[in-house]
């Protein structure tokens, strides 16, 4: 397999260029920026190695959290719904959805504090503000252009884990940590709550006018800047059966029902939503953007890079407000001539292809054949879900890469926590799967806290007493090329 060579300063000038517009959806569409509390910012799908015989997702809201931020701290929005959604015939429609919905108590209006010192449990009537939540389970048959969905409540009053604002107010913090985690009827595992933000990516350089790092790309010294960072999480545990089109588990990697296509959205009300016109709504009913009356979907995610690198200016929003079987009309030719690779070109010569970017298609939005791509499916249709196989088993020892790697447990079948997706992402789109090998990062492998081995996984959330965010810069090290 040809390498390619190039000097290394060029090299990290690329590998911060090829940043310019990351953030895996945190602030990704003009529309989204001014509403954070339904701004989706990352969504991961994996097989957990405690829990094979289940769909874990994470799907994270709310960027840029910074833990001091109060009195009125970080939390979700009541007038929102959040959704995940679960594809399993591969056509870019949910098959069954998880719809959440939160109703905040402020049980002393009289108060300015969020709790007082010394709260140590949801009962306890020093903590003054308690968000609460519901679950509806929605399951989706089409009839043609006809959509019926059957809605079943199967969990309601489970308490979301507050805002970790500081050890004085909040002695023993796992206390709410832990009474957040439940498990529901029907075996699913559930969290909600504040968690440390699990994206790891050097923003400022970017931003900074591609404002140089020493030695940053593929040998560490990039700041993380969500480092110190928390985000508001949903965490599931989903039993095989209740996400597979023949409503069984998985007998292996082979297997007709292995691969499910998983992404997260949010809604509003229409009449909430700024420029809601009766045109505007008469095209959202005909685009099929929405299967719930009276409620706009105006954030979505799926696969990182997506909106914010592939989708220009101008149909970033309409990006939010479509649903994934729409992906290739509207955006197809946006992904099959990526202008990041023209760009990266025109700067830095590092020979991606521009054009016929099928790679790219097959990777992320087709799904990879013989690993990732839905069974049964003549020609997969490409659509932003985030595609999982779930017959294949956890690795032993992950590596960041992924499938890049030699790890097919990792992006972008499925996304771990620990998935290194910026890297993986620019080496692609630098031409990775057409043998034009361009070690690309941003200067950052992991995250500023280590994940978790048990459910939720995600690291707990930074408290405001001890604030510090964006301070961990990566340690240096040699080349770490991807697939050897």
């Amino acid at each position: 397999m040809r390498k390619l060579l190039i000097a290394p300063a060029a090299l990290t000038a690329a590998a911060i260029a090829a940043t310019l517009g990351f953030g895996s959806s945190h602030r990704e569409a003009p529309g989204i920026t001014l509403d954070p509390t339904a701004d989706n910012t990352d969504t991961y799908a994996w097989t957990a190695k405690d829990a094979p015989g289940a769909l874990t997702v994470a799907a994270d809201w709310i960027p840029g959290e910074v833990p001091a931020n109060g009195p009125n701290f970080f939390g979700w929005d009541d007038r929102a719904r959040y959704y995940i959604h679960v594809d399993n015939t591969g056509d870019g429609r949910p098959d069954v959805s998880y719809r959440y919905q939160f109703k905040t108590t402020v049980k002393n209006k009289e108060s300015f504090l969020y709790a007082l010192p010394g709260a140590s449990g949801y009962d306890d009537p020093k903590l003054n503000v308690v968000q609460r939540y519901s679950i509806v389970r929605e399951k989706y048959r089409y009839n043609g252009k006809k959509v019926s969905v059957h809605a079943k409540t199967i969990a309601r009053g489970l308490p979301s884990a507050p805002p970790n604002i500081g050890p004085k107010t909040f002695p023993n913090y796992k206390v709410f940590e832990d009474g957040a985690v439940k498990t529901i009827g029907d075996g699913t595992k559930v969290f909600a709550g504040q968690r440390d933000d699990p994206f790891f990516v050097d923003l400022g350089a970017t931003f900074d006018g591609i404002n140089i790092r020493q030695l940053t790309g593929n040998q560490g010294q990039g700041k993380d800047d969500l480092s110190g960072m928390n985000t508001h999480s949903i965490v599931m545990q989903i039993p095989e059966r209740l996400v597979t089109k023949d409503h069984k588990s998985v007998s292996g990697a082979n297997a007709g029902n292995a691969v499910v296509g998983v992404w997260s959205t949010t809604e509003r009300r229409r009449l909430q939503v700024n420029g809601a016109s009766a045109a505007k709504r008469k095209h959202h009913r005909k685009a099929k953007r929405s299967y719930h009356d009276g409620w706009v979907q105006v954030s979505r995610l799926g696969n990182p890079l997506v909106n914010e690198v592939v989708i220009p200016l101008g149909k970033k929003d309409q990006f939010n407000r479509t649903t994934p079987d729409r992906d290739a009309e509207l955006y197809g030719k946006y992904v099959v001539k990526p202008e990041l690779a023209a760009i990266l070109n025109a700067l830095f010569d590092i020979k991606a292809p521009e054009n016929d970017r099928t790679d790219i298609v097959l990777a992320l939005l087709q799904g990879i054949p013989m690993l990732n791509q839905h069974a049964g499916i003549d020609g997969p249709p490409a659509v932003d879900t985030i595609k999982l196989n779930l017959g294949v088993p956890p690795a032993d020892t992950e590596d960041r890469f992924g499938v890049i790697g030699g790890d097919t447990a990792g992006f972008p079948n499925g996304r771990r926590l620990g998935d290194d997706v910026v890297d993986i992402e620019l080496q692609v789109v630098a031409g990775f799967l057409k043998d034009n090998k361009v070690p690309l990062g941003d200067g950052v492998d992991q995250n500023d806290k280590p994940f978790l081995s048990t459910f939720p996984y995600l690291a707990s959330p930074h408290d405001g007493f001890n604030s510090a965010p964006s301070t961990r810069v990566e340690p240096g090290h040699a080349p770490v090329p991807a697939g050897g």
